[in-house]
């Protein structure tokens, strides 16, 4: 994004500005008597980051699929509630369309759903949701109930680290959300995809896409694995329902579809990364 760009989108108002600050504000209260400091958040997210890539495999058939998503990662991290959190962009090797975060800013998306999307605003709309799983402290809510739960009161070490995170990812525990937090999570993912200069129309015609798209049953241990930890289908509200929040949001917003000054793609377009995913993987899209 060029500098007179970014300059232009730093200057819009929040259109629910009044919302999302009664939001930040109740996490920022919450979060100075919660069992888990933003350190301790780091510290569970390298852990996760860890065990979870045991799990399934990274992307690694050409360096440049990972640098892109980090690069669009970034460019919406500046417009989140927690700029200032180091975030991790990560390209899990499965044909799966799914994506997922964990606390302390590590965000992971499938070579299936890059090969699905149709442009970069619609990858964009789904990291931008992610982004507000962990701008909210979602993942992080959850461990705090857990420990209260398992009567541990506070993390100390890496030992009690480590027994945290291997049980949350046995049970689910961070890496799935209530509906009330998916929806929060669409809200703010609409924000920060339309501030970091994507049309924000485009995770409309991403949920339509979601809507033709039945989970099938895993085949391998990888799908079984993403299949429990993703979060697309698992636990969020009706897809119709949805595309008709977020389309009131967006026009409330008064962002129109061809907006000149909004992006459907990224300056590398999305198609470019897809054909190095095809030549890695020898796989195709579902589009």
């Amino acid at each position: 994004m060029s500098g007179t760009t970014r300059a232009w989108d730093m200057k819009r108002p929040f259109a629910l500005l009044p919302v999302l600050a009664t939001l930040v504000a109740c996490a920022s209260l919450e979060r100075e008597s919660w069992l888990i400091s933003e350190e301790d958040e780091v510290a569970l997210g390298e852990e996760f980051h860890r065990q979870l890539l045991k799990e399934m495999p990274e992307f690694t058939g050409d360096a440049s699929v990972q640098a892109w998503l980090s690069d669009l990662g970034q460019s919406i991290v500046p417009y989140s509630h927690r700029p200032g959190l180091a975030y991790h962009f990560t390209v899990v090797d499965a044909p799966e369309v799914n994506a997922f975060a964990v606390p302390g800013g590590y965000v992971y998306v499938t070579t299936g759903l890059l090969m699905t999307a149709r442009d970069g605003a619609e990858v964009a709309g789904v990291l931008a949701h992610e982004i507000g799983h962990i701008a909210a402290r979602h993942g992080v809510r959850a461990l705090e109930t857990m420990m209260i739960a398992q009567g541990i009161g506070s993390l100390v070490g890496d030992e009690t680290i480590s027994e945290v995170v291997t049980t949350a990812i046995q049970i689910g525990t961070g890496l799935t959300f209530s509906q009330d937090q998916e929806r929060e999570a669409d809200s703010l993912g609409t924000q920060y995809a339309w501030r970091a200069g994507y049309n924000p129309w485009a995770i409309v015609r991403f949920f339509n896409l979601l809507h033709t798209l039945e989970p099938s049953e895993p085949e391998d241990p990888v799908s079984k694995v993403l299949s429990e930890l993703g979060e697309l289908f698992s636990t969020h509200p009706p897809t119709t329902e949805r595309i008709e929040n977020v389309s009131r949001q967006i026009r409330e917003m008064g962002v129109g579809e061809d907006d000149p000054s909004l992006r459907w793609d990224t300056p590398r377009p999305l198609s470019e990364v897809q054909s190095l995913i095809a030549a890695a993987t020898g796989r195709g899209g579902t589009r």
